[in-house]
């Protein structure tokens, strides 16, 4: 983990994997449940009694995409290491070889946009409008593929795991 990545409230999970080089890498399934039930935990607090699978299924329909997009994130940044996502990715954001086809404020700036849930329309329009070269802008955009991981993230996975 960088020290830029703040630690995970429930630590490490005996799902999460150390690979030989020492570096954790989590499960965003495993991790995301536990979440789930901490939303759980906390709106039976406030209702004063246990709201169950309601509340967990609340979770996965309100949060789910963001915490698997943020999760993301941390993946591109190289903050934190998610076995949902290619391993080759970790860290693609910040790389000197990716830097050599797009400079480091847009790569930051792509970067913002994708962490606020934006596409890759939202990213051209952006590219087009500041009248950057669109070739490296779609050389990263294709070398993130955020289409695909957004189908590997797809709201169906999780629910699989939800009781009932």
């Amino acid at each position: 983990m960088s020290d830029l990545a703040e630690p995970l409230p429930e630590g490490q999970l005996p799902s999460d994997r150390v690979r030989d080089d020492h570096m954790v890498v989590h499960s965003l399934t495993a991790h995301g449940l536990v979440a789930a039930d901490r939303h759980r935990w906390i709106e039976s607090e406030k209702a004063g009694h246990d709201l169950g699978e309601g509340a967990l299924r609340d979770w996965v329909r309100r949060h789910w995409k963001g915490y698997a997009r943020a999760r993301l994130m941390e993946h591109l940044y190289g903050w934190r290491c998610w076995g949902a996502f290619n391993v080759e990715d970790f860290g693609l954001l910040v790389r000197h070889s990716v830097e050599y086809h797009v400079p480091r404020k847009n790569l930051h700036e792509v970067g913002r946009i994708l962490a606020n849930g934006g596409e890759n329309l939202d990213v051209i329009t952006w590219a087009v409008a500041e009248g950057l070269d669109i070739d490296p802008i779609l050389w990263l955009l294709d070398r993130i593929d955020i289409n695909a991981k957004r189908h590997r993230l797809l709201t169906d996975h999780i629910e699989q795991f939800l009781p009932g």
